[in-house]
């Protein structure tokens, strides 16, 4: 019955009290050690992180583009305190993580574990972890003018040269611009794309893009999109067969149109789809947006080339001029011309040279 006694002892699924205390204690001292240990990891990386300089001046055209787009896109944090992955989506239309995750690849945002809330950073089987959605995150400072305004100054003050690092970066650009455009388009009709399906897309947009604009392939989107949604409200079709034929579709579109007359329509930018803050520094500085086609990007582009190499050319022949004239006028030109062939053939380019042998005063 069950009120009588057991006749026999039987082990408690639960310790003593003595023993539960001493438990407690002993899980206490480890989670004690493992913070100890995570907070020792985290104030080397924190001093680590905050000590490093990089020069400014060397960053490519295409990092300093997207920083200037960063600044615009958060304001002095981006320079002067700390920010967070999440209030960098409105670099551009879509797609804001590849282009955050390149500067950080690259090392010129790192990440700030002081200026985190607490848990954001663990270890796991002793290596060191991290919730990105909460890590804070800062621009490395430069070696010469080190964090604040003045920096992001002399970026916005430099000359753009790189011609296909800037072309590369706006295709980058103009291709996620185009992809919102899409999903938005699908969302609307209810088609759903596939993973690999999208990523076939992108390829055809991106080689579209060298030669039309972002407009134009909007208009071919919005084409493919609506007979995509018309079939699928065929006897025997439905959304899923409808979807698969999207990148099929918009291939043969882009194709077609080479072989032809082009594209003849494009669309105005869709209300709700803002161009990012990318987008109006492509604008500003270049005069590039949505309506300007890949031929007009890449001449535009290659034109900074050809301005920054008359630059050149007007220095170079500014110097060779009076290389020339001080020569003749202290009457030494043998002597000037044998020490300027010495500095090119010691390895000293022309220029170099000229310079060397005029800021000896030519005697």
């Amino acid at each position: 019955k069950r009120h009588e006694p057991r006749k026999a002892f039987e082990l408690s699924s639960r310790p003593c009290a003595v023993c539960a205390e001493s438990i407690k204690q002993d899980e206490l001292r480890i989670k004690q050690a493992e913070e100890s240990e995570l907070q020792d990891i985290l104030d080397k990386r924190s001093h680590e992180m905050a000590s490093r300089t990089i020069s400014y001046e060397a960053l490519p055209d295409d990092v300093c583009l997207l920083l200037l787009a960063m600044d615009a896109s958060i304001g002095p944090r981006l320079a002067e305190g700390t920010f967070r992955e999440s209030e960098c989506d409105a670099l551009v239309p879509y797609g804001f993580g590849c282009f955050f995750m390149r500067l950080r690849e690259e090392e010129i945002i790192l990440d700030s574990p002081h200026a985190a809330r607490p848990g954001t950073y663990f270890l796991e089987d002793g290596a060191l972890m991290v919730r990105r959605n909460q890590a804070e995150f800062f621009l490395v400072a430069d070696d010469k003018f080190g964090r604040g305004g003045k920096a992001i100054r002399a970026i916005a003050e430099r000359e753009f040269t790189n011609a296909q690092a800037l072309f590369e970066l706006w295709l980058d650009y103009a291709e996620n611009d185009v992809i919102r455009y899409l999903l938005d388009q699908c969302q609307t009709y209810r088609l759903m794309l596939e993973p690999e399906d999208l990523e076939k897309i992108k390829v055809a947009v991106r080689q579209g893009l060298h030669t039309y604009s972002v407009s134009q392939l909007w208009f071919v989107v919005w084409k493919v999109i609506k007979d995509a949604a018309s079939y699928a409200t065929h006897k025997f079709s439905n959304r899923i067969k409808a979807s698969a034929t999207i990148p099929r579709k918009i291939r043969q579109q882009i194709e077609t149109a080479a072989k032809e007359n082009g594209i003849s329509r494009s669309w105005n930018r869709p209300d709700g789809h803002p161009a990012g803050s990318l987008g109006k520094v492509f604008s500003s500085i270049f005069r590039i947006d949505e309506q300007t086609d890949g031929r007009q990007v890449s001449e535009r582009f290659a034109l900074l080339n050809s301005e920054s190499n008359m630059e050149r050319d007007d220095e170079f022949e500014s110097l060779a001029t009076s290389f020339m004239q001080r020569a003749l006028q202290n009457q030494n030109a043998g002597s000037s011309l044998a020490r300027l062939t010495e500095a090119i053939q010691a390895g000293c380019d022309i220029k170099t040279a000229l310079e060397g042998v005029m800021g000896s005063n030519m005697n």
